[in-house]
């Protein structure tokens, strides 16, 4: 059995013309000489000669051919070999035997033939379609990095569809970017970058020897992972169309290609959300243990403001005494940080639970006035409490303190002079408690962050952390509640606490 060559596993299903022709060909080459050599064989053994010629030109024709030759082997025969030559018809029963007998065996040996050559070079196109998916693999599991996997992308695809080969892939916002490291053996053209897109937005190949926008000469197959596209490679075929067989492969390969993608991102969004995770490990248990160490110096210095609080020293001049004063003042900022930072702590790490009580929400909102009084002296503050108000159960701590912290932000995030106007109501089956102002409100931008750890808008005035509003939205979490901000229509912001009241009754 002759080998099989790499032009008959490319072709086509069906066979050219040209092998009809052979197949005559070799008809007609045998008959010639044995028209001389019959007195010396006899026809007999011309027609063994001509069942020889059948076998052999099936090793390297299709079935059709080989049909062709065994009937037109077995007309020449009949025709200049046996009597009365030159005739079709046949003298005795026993030369019409022996035609019958050598047509019969001639179909059926070019069948059989052509039926092991089709099996071999169906089992050596699968050979080397399981050759070329498993080097792809190989290629892409050995590779470390992205750019090491495209790179054995582009050199499988291209040593298997004898193409230059590019790779689009998709960045972090969804767009079709030109990949720059992947070694790619062309680069895309202007006219080509939109059918890229299309194959790309579609999900379906386009470009040459396809259905779709075939003018450029590029065939652009998307990349699909769980039925979205991650990328699309590009080949400009160097000879002609791919076959069938060509085309399943190219599908196999991009389904590879594709999942494969797909993992390196998976893991690569993996290793992005640990490193994330262990920073924020490692910054939570250094801010929990420098605040607990600030504590005891903090405790110290406040003792020892107290005592010379109470020292009444005449010597002491007006300028020491405001010098204490600002001592005072910055400890108590100090001290407040450190508490907001361990609350935050707690809140993290799920051990803050609401003790629930009966609270009067009138007597709350006045306590929670009273300690941003001086925050909010400069300010014009309006105060609506709907009078039949019920008594709600609720940590009184906690929700006085995420009230206060939305007053404490109001009064440092507006002029002075300003309006602030605090209101307790109900609504609906909730319990709303708002805190609106005058100022210059929310940055459309930062609104989905205000409540942030840490978050600042990029206008905040400096002093401030960035957990006041964070506590605030824990606190308020912590009774199954919800908080929101808003910017008012005329100016200034609204913030607004909502607790369902059959949760608080």
């Amino acid at each position: 059995m002759p080998k099989v060559s790499d032009q008959e596993l490319n072709r086509p299903t069906g066979f050219p013309w040209q092998h009809y022709i052979l197949a005559f060909t070799v008809v007609l080459g045998i008959t010639l000489p044995a028209l001389l050599i019959k007195p010396l064989i006899g026809y007999r053994s011309i027609a063994l000669i001509y069942l020889l010629g059948v076998v052999v030109t099936a090793l390297f024709v299709g079935r059709g051919p080989t049909l062709l030759a065994a009937a037109a082997s077995a007309l020449f025969w009949d025709f200049f070999f046996l009597e009365p030559v030159p005739n079709l018809r046949i003298a005795n029963a026993e030369d019409a035997i022996m035609f019958g007998t050598y047509f019969v065996v001639a179909l059926v040996l070019g069948q059989l033939t052509n039926r092991i050559r089709a099996q071999q070079v169906a089992e050596h196109r699968l050979e080397r379609r399981s050759t070329a998916l498993y080097q792809l693999t190989r290629g892409l599991a050995e590779a470390a990095s992205l750019d090491q996997m495209l790179q054995a992308v582009v050199q499988e695809l291209e040593r298997a569809f004898d193409a230059q080969i590019a790779v689009l892939l998709a960045n972090s916002s969804g767009q079709l970017t030109y990949h720059p490291h992947a070694s790619s053996t062309y680069d895309i053209t202007g006219p080509e970058q939109p059918v890229a897109a299309w194959a790309f937005e579609h999900g379906q190949p386009a470009g040459r020897f396809t259905a779709q926008q075939g003018d450029v000469d590029a065939m652009f197959v998307p990349l699909l992972a769980a039925d979205r596209a991650v990328g699309v490679i590009a080949l400009r075929f160097k000879s002609a169309a791919p076959t069938h067989e060509q085309q399943n492969l190219l599908a196999a390969f991009a389904q590879h290609i594709a999942l494969a993608l797909d993992r390196q991102r998976l893991v690569a969004q993996a290793e992005q959300a640990k490193l994330l995770a262990e920073s924020e490990r490692l910054a939570k248990a250094l801010l929990d243990s420098m605040s607990h160490e600030i504590r005891t110096p903090l405790a110290a210095i406040r003792t020892a403001m107290g005592n010379l609080a109470g020292i009444h020293d005449p010597k002491l001049s007006a300028e020491q005494d405001a010098m204490l004063a600002e001592i005072h003042e910055a400890t108590e900022r100090l001290n407040q940080l450190v508490g907001n930072v361990l609350d935050v702590t707690r809140l993290e790490s799920g051990s803050v639970k609401p003790q629930l009580s009966l609270c009067d929400i009138q007597d709350l909102v006045h306590v929670a006035l009273k300690d941003a009084r001086s925050k909010l002296a400069r300010h014009k503050l309006t105060v609506e409490i709907a009078p039949d108000l019920p008594l709600v159960r609720a940590d009184y701590a906690l929700l006085q303190q995420a009230f206060s912290n939305l007053l404490l932000n109001a009064a440092s995030h507006t002029p002075p002079g300003t309006a602030v106007q605090v209101s307790a109501r109900a609504s609906n089956g909730s319990l709303l408690l708002t805190v609106a102002d005058r100022g210059p409100g929310i940055a459309p931008t930062s609104i989905p962050r205000v409540f942030d750890k840490f978050y600042r808008a990029p206008n905040a005035p400096t002093g401030g952390t960035g957990l006041g509003l964070c506590l605030a939205k824990g606190f308020v979490e912590a009774h199954r509640g919800h908080i929101s901000a808003e910017n008012r229509p005329g100016g200034g912001a609204l913030f607004t606490i909502r607790l369902p009241l059959k949760v608080a009754e």
